[in-house]
């Protein structure tokens, strides 16, 4: 079965810094990780702020900056993740990383 994901994500232990506005509209600075990426996207964890799906974003990476939109955020034993999407297609912050050629989607779905 094949997920719903764009492009190839690969695993990778980033340390990123988070910056835009809480549910609440307070003003948020984060340090977050990256589970894994793509070249317009990552799952993050390490989340301790009420984010929640569409808001908007800023992430930076080493110098690297750029806008992203959350598309889930986890609860239960995921509580802490959020998935984000970039909003600056012409951008992939994730300089240090080489991404294999775009390919089919490996993402397996766990057994129900």
């Amino acid at each position: 079965m094949l997920g719903k994901r764009r492009e190839p994500r690969l695993q990778a232990k980033l340390h990123v810094r988070i910056a835009g506005s809480d549910d609440s509209g307070r003003s948020i600075l984060l340090m977050a990780q990256t589970r894994d990426v793509s070249r317009q996207g990552a799952s993050l964890e390490g989340i301790q702020s009420g984010l929640k799906v569409g808001q908007i974003v800023a992430i930076t990476y080493k110098t690297n900056r750029a806008r992203f939109r959350v598309t889930w955020a986890g609860d239960g034993p995921r509580a802490g993740q959020i998935g984000v999407q970039s909003l600056e297609t012409e951008k992939c912050i994730w300089d240090a990383i080489v991404f294999p050629p775009m390919a089919a989607d490996t993402y397996v779905a766990s057994p129900a």
